[in-house]
């Protein structure tokens, strides 16, 4: 798994190693995924070998969780983006569509806002954005006291918490196994990230950011959702100036587990029309090396694999 180290002057080291998977690294189009409180980079193991078949995918270990390194001081969404941008600068990334979760989707807002020339378009699913927590004039929320809760549970109990978290993340029935991966997802991460990262989540607001977001943004929201009341994606499809809503009826907050099919032809879609324009480019324009032409993107969202292990090109090239 590659790693990079970058300058973290809050850091309890002058540098901080950030780790990341880097897929299909021909493709020219870039999918930069970022995992929710309190997991890492695995929770979206099936939506990279899925779009590793026709993009570059990077998921990546946000400070504190997986085997990122520990910050130092505060944790809060700038910087985790502030890590975040220097990962996507070093790798000489432009024009990304990030596709956050929970947190992620809270890191993401800030990362369009402090790298724009970065990011070409933003995938929010369950936000916890712009507020997790209600009052100020935004009832969307959640209860305060309920984030109290989780916060004192983790100083006291934290396996349970996880185990809890873990059972009540998806709205369709999954496995003991599949509860004791993301449990152990959890169980990477520092408890002083997953508390700080917390802290930060319950007192944040990002309001006066939304003004900010330029790009074409899509607002995933399960119906079920028990992390992040639906009303919050609705919030932020009207104050996002390019954004668009869309319910996924059967999921609660991990979409991506519970309707996988649709959710990869929804964000197929929405990278090839919002973001590039292109549902299905002119043969001239993008014909791969060999010939051929892009598929319309609901095959390449669904399409299985067969055959030996090989990576697609984003324009349908192969390479062995």
């Amino acid at each position: 798994m590659p790693v990079i180290e970058v300058a973290a002057p809050d850091s309890l080291t002058s540098r901080a190693r950030l780790h990341y998977d880097d897929l299909s690294m021909a493709q020219a189009r870039t999918v930069l995924f970022l995992h929710d409180w309190p997991f890492n980079r695995q929770q979206w193991a099936y939506s990279v070998a899925r779009f590793g078949r026709g993009y570059r995918t990077i998921a990546v270990d946000l400070p504190g969780f997986g085997r990122s390194d520990l910050p130092g001081g505060l944790v809060t969404y700038d910087r985790l983006a502030r890590d975040v941008g220097a990962l996507v600068t070093v790798l000489g990334l432009s024009n990304v569509v990030v596709v956050g979760a929970g947190l992620g989707a809270a890191v993401a807002v800030s990362l369009a806002r402090r790298f724009p020339r970065l990011v070409g378009g933003l995938v929010l699913i369950g936000a916890i954005t712009p507020r997790w927590s209600r009052g100020d004039g935004f009832s969307q929320g959640i209860r305060r006291q309920e984030i109290e809760r989780l916060l004192e549970r983790s100083e006291t109990d934290w396996p349970g918490l996880a185990a809890e978290i873990a059972s009540a993340f998806c709205y369709t029935s999954i496995s003991a196994v599949a509860r004791q991966w993301l449990m152990n997802m959890a169980f990477e991460a520092s408890l002083y990230a997953v508390q700080q990262a917390l802290i930060h989540m319950r007192d944040a607001d990002q309001r006066d950011q939304l003004a900010d977001l330029r790009v074409p943004t899509a607002v995933f929201h399960g119906a079920h959702d028990r992390f992040a009341p639906p009303a919050i994606g609705a919030y932020l499809a009207r104050h996002i100036s390019d954004a668009e809503l869309v319910c996924f009826e059967h999921s609660g907050h991990a979409i991506w587990l519970d309707e996988p099919d649709r959710f990869s032809q929804e964000l197929t879609g929405f990278i090839e029309g919002r973001v590039y324009g292109n549902v299905l480019p002119p043969p001239d324009v993008e014909a791969s090396p060999g010939g051929g032409e892009r598929l319309p993107f609901e095959q390449i969202a669904t399409r299985p694999r067969r055959g030996p292990p090989r990576l697609e090109g984003a324009t349908g090239e192969l390479y062995e």
